[in-house]
């Protein structure tokens, strides 16, 4: 039993590192960034005035291509609310520490992006990232509470749909409030 325990722990690790190295592979050379080098200029957004997820409301070619790239921002990093705390359980308990190793880990990807001219850095894709960060997270402790593998995939899977219907909510919500604010308070945009 001990023994299954710890080959299902490197399994997940493998998982997790696999995971990190095509996040990696996507955030500095997936869709036509290496490009992108030749503008070497920094490039970066400090200030939140929307939250970009969105529902289309007609459909076009590019804005679908827009759509499943904010769609993408927010989904991509739902693996990584699952598989730390699933690997590191003892570390990353809850959902404090968590967050605290997400935001560091994406504030040095989005520098990282910026200093290299291979993307650039911005607060918005932060704040969708570690939106999806946390669907991971609370997906996979409503799941853990699960007593059959079956269960837990399909609390898991019904987490993540509900949570993510949640924050295109909660992001629709600061758009058609925040945002007016502070376009019409401090001028933005």
């Amino acid at each position: 039993m001990i023994q299954q325990q710890k080959n299902k722990k490197r399994y997940l690790f493998i998982l997790l590192s696999v995971y990190i190295a095509l996040l990696v592979y996507f955030m500095f050379f997936g869709f036509g960034r290496p490009q992108l080098v030749e503008l070497r200029e920094y490039r970066y957004s400090l200030i939140p005035v929307r939250i970009p997820l969105w529902l289309p409301n007609h459909f076009s070619i590019d804005i679908i291509k827009l759509w499943i790239f904010a769609l993408g921002n927010l989904l991509a990093f739902v693996p990584f609310g699952v598989l730390v705390p699933k690997v590191f359980e003892k570390h990353f308990n809850t959902y404090f520490k968590f967050i605290v190793l997400f935001v560091l880990f994406i504030l040095c990807m989005e520098i990282a992006q910026m200093v290299t001219y291979l993307g650039s850095y911005d607060i918005e894709d932060i704040i969708v990232n570690t939106m999806g960060a946390s669907i991971g997270f609370y997906s996979y402790k409503v799941s853990e509470r699960m007593n059959t593998r079956r269960k837990n995939l399909v609390s898991i899977v019904l987490s993540i749909v509900g949570l993510s219907l949640l924050m295109f909510l909660i992001a629709w919500i600061f758009n058609n409030t925040i945002t007016p604010y502070l376009e019409n308070t401090f001028g933005l945009f």
